[in-house]
């Protein structure tokens, strides 16, 4: 069980992360996501449902923080942006 700064911590992350993609991310770039139980598969991007990325079969439930590749670049939307 989380505590409640790990669980802040981790809301935070995906806050950031959010921020990070909504900045990067373009209609259809292709996307390594990783899936529960951490299966990783590639989805084509094709917008946002709030915070949650939209895959172009209509899937809205893909966590930014759970974006490991676009493209076939590596990438870490956590991280602190760079600008």
């Amino acid at each position: 069980m989380q505590t409640d700064q790990q669980r802040e911590e981790q809301k935070n992350r995906f806050y950031a992360a959010a921020e990070n993609a909504k900045q990067i991310l373009k209609v259809g770039d292709r996307l390594r996501v990783s899936k529960c139980p951490g299966t990783k598969r590639w989805i084509t991007f094709a917008g946002w449902d709030g915070n949650w990325i939209v895959s172009k079969s209509g899937i809205n439930d893909y966590a930014p923080s759970c974006v490991d590749m676009v493209n076939g670049v590596s990438v870490d939307f956590c991280l602190p942006n760079k600008e």
